[in-house]
């Protein structure tokens, strides 16, 4: 069969996913109890529990659309269980905080607690709150695709909003983390279908990186069409200088490694969660050869 479609992996909300290299750190990386303290703070503030169920969606809506090209007659109800199970919100919660937990021990805890401090304010719980509603919204394929006509109509008429989703994109390298991401997951995923017994042939981990590889072009394509979609919609209510000063914080210190941090949560769920994708897949292939 051909290589198993992946998860698309789902663009970060811009406040979730500032993701730039390390920084030096000057100041001492806090200690365990400090660091639990900073997790649950982190997880208040920015209500990450309201992505949860999101992100549980999100993965369930791309398992229906795997069906038809990862089996040969399409799913058999078992496939999607299984896959909710795989994403039960209570379990992504774990795989996030433990992300978070062992990387905001290696970070400074005074960027975090400014970076903290931004987003308690009434714009940065603005900025919360219209991402995670973005999100939602977008689940919906319709809906998806107004968003991207929307932003190709501005752009084509050269609205400065354009202007500005762009500027934040680049000098926030919003693009470059979340491919790698992708690309990330693409592989835990065939590492996971290999694992399973799913590919013909026996798979080597070059292989697999190789084929990874492979997907960077359409991951990146994909990636950037999606997010500038869903930050023309998500902050079509923020007027330019709300804007500008949220640009500004995602350039920041403070923003760059707040982002570090929610990476770090991210990747540990998608990590585990595709490579559990790919286990189920050639699970499922498996058996119906029996």
């Amino acid at each position: 069969m051909k290589d198993p479609p992946m998860l698309r992996l789902i663009c970060l909300a811009v406040g979730l996913a500032v993701g730039l290299p390390g920084l030096a750190q000057t100041t001492e990386t806090p200690a365990a109890t400090e660091a639990q303290d900073l997790e649950e703070r982190l997880w208040q503030v920015l209500r990450l529990g309201d992505l949860m169920p999101i992100m549980r969606d999100e993965a369930l809506a791309e398992a229906e659309a795997m069906q038809g090209s990862l089996f040969e007659h399409g799913g058999d109800g078992r496939w999607i269980d299984i896959v909710a199970r795989i994403h039960e919100t209570g379990r992504l919660e774990g795989l996030f905080r433990q992300g978070l937990q062992e990387a905001v021990t290696e970070e400074s805890p005074a960027l975090i607690d400014e970076a903290l401090a931004f987003y308690e304010t009434s714009l940065g719980q603005s900025l919360v709150g219209l991402e995670t509603s973005a999100r939602q919204v977008m689940l919906d394929k319709d809906a998806e695709a107004e968003a991207k006509a929307r932003f190709a109509k501005a752009a084509s008429h050269g609205f400065p909003r354009v202007e500005q989703i762009g500027r934040l994109i680049d000098e926030a390298d919003l693009v470059g983390p979340n491919v790698a991401g992708g690309m990330n997951a693409a592989l835990a995923f065939s590492r996971g279908f290999d694992e399973g017994g799913g590919y013909l042939t026996p798979m080597t981990d070059a292989q697999m990186l190789s084929d990874a590889w492979a997907q960077e072009p359409l991951i990146r394509a994909e990636t950037l069409g999606w997010m500038e979609a869903y930050l023309f919609l998500a902050y079509s209510p923020l007027n330019e200088a709300e804007l500008e000063r949220y640009i500004e914080f995602s350039a920041s210190p403070a923003g760059r490694t707040l982002a570090q941090v929610l990476f770090a949560g991210f990747d540990e769920l998608f990590a585990q969660t595709s490579h559990d994708m790919g286990l189920a897949a050639a699970g499922q292939i498996e058996g119906r050869k029996l």
